[in-house]
C-alpha cells in the first residue's frame, strides 16, 4: 500500500486527528469486551487493513 496519505496528492489533508478517526473506524471488537471505547482496550484492536480508505 505505497502512496497513501499525503504522498502523491491522495489526501493532502491527511493529519493527526483524521488519521485517529480513521483508526478508530477500522478498530476491531475484541472477545470478552461488551463496551467502547473503554479505559482497557480503548477502542479495539488495531486493524490498519480496515482503518484506510483506498
Amino acid at each position: 500500500m505505497t502512496g497513501t496519505g499525503i504522498v502523491r496528492g491522495n489526501d493532502p489533508f491527511l493529519y493527526g486527528e483524521k488519521v485517529k478517526a480513521y483508526l478508530r473506524a477500522g478498530a476491531r471488537a475484541l472477545r470478552g469486551e461488551n463496551e467502547y471505547p473503554n479505559s482497557r482496550v480503548g477502542w479495539g484492536g488495531l486493524c490498519v487493513a480496515s482503518s484506510l480508505p483506498l
